[in-house]
């Protein structure tokens, strides 16, 4: 794959892997880039073609005057979409890209004609459902401190400690990793060290999520608001989002197809790429009902 730069409001990177099939879009989370998607799109390129951004803030793709929130995010997808593709795309987001993806499915309908949500970014039903393992996403929620706070957790880590780091919080115990993945996520990760938007970028897009999550009772407006046939996927050893949550969503949307994956992580689509996409596939072949 190579990239491409497309401006949507400013300078945007995406890679693409053309395929004969319906378009998919694929939204990575908060901290992440397109490298997220890279074990699954040769995979899913076999039966579609493959768009993979980098929203604004994140992996290659600057600010450039951008807003980095999810609300402003969503928005370039929607653009995005608009500019690459003639119709509506199948919407793919872990984590923080699959509130992305329903905000921008929300707000823009034609967008999308499915959703399938990875572990997507839910609001905290049960404090005691929290893991300590991902009190660190809390560290840019800190008033006044976040961005001194985060910018301190980079400078005391190596950047094959961030990505060591960040991989034990995203994947199940025991879980392996292709370790060309990990080299490119340990330049990705040195290479954002040079951006001096990165962190900012980083605190701006967490904050605007804890925006978003803060009130269930709002939250499920937004879920309601999605007319999408839509697949929630979700691990029983998420760290990230905790699974009670995912649990909720799916008790709250019962039309939705939902499946929870024993003993998988927050990152699937990294974990067992090929299980994944066995199960996106499956689902995308079944008729779609609205």
């Amino acid at each position: 794959m190579k990239s491409h730069f497309i401006d949507v409001g400013g300078p945007t990177h995406y890679q693409e892997m053309e395929g004969d099939g319906p378009p998919l879009v694929l939204v990575h989370g908060i901290g992440a880039s397109y490298l997220s998607w890279q074990p699954v799109v040769e995979l899913f390129a076999e039966n579609h073609r493959v768009l993979v951004l980098d929203l604004a803030g994140f992996g290659f793709t600057p600010p450039h005057g951008r807003k980095t929130t999810v609300q402003h995010n969503a928005l370039l997808l929607i653009d995005f979409v608009g500019l690459l593709c003639d119709g509506p795309v199948t919407l793919i987001g872990n984590s923080m890209g699959g509130l992305v993806s329903m905000l921008a499915a929300v707000k823009q309908p034609p967008v999308a004609d499915r959703l399938v949500l990875v572990n997507p970014a839910l609001p905290v039903i049960s404090l005691r459902s929290l893991s300590r393992d991902s009190q660190r996403l809390l560290l840019p929620l800190l008033p006044i401190l976040g961005n001194p706070a985060a910018r301190y957790y980079y400078h005391e880590r190596t950047p094959e400690e961030e990505v060591d780091d960040t991989l034990a919080l995203v994947l199940s115990d025991g879980a392996a990793v292709d370790p060309l993945y990990r080299a490119a996520a340990i330049e990705m990760a040195r290479a954002r060290r040079e951006m001096e938007w990165a962190v900012p970028s980083f605190t701006d897009a967490a904050r605007s999520i804890a925006v978003e999550l803060a009130s269930p009772r709002r939250f499920r407006k937004l879920l309601h608001q999605v007319s999408q046939p839509t697949f929630l996927i979700h691990g029983t050893a998420d760290r990230v989002v905790p699974p009670a949550s995912a649990e909720w969503a799916a008790r709250e949307r019962p039309d939705w197809d939902y499946m929870m994956i024993r003993g998988m992580g927050h990152t699937p689509q990294i974990e067992e790429p090929e299980r994944f996409v066995a199960l996106v596939e499956e689902w995308l072949r079944a008729p779609a009902i609205t």
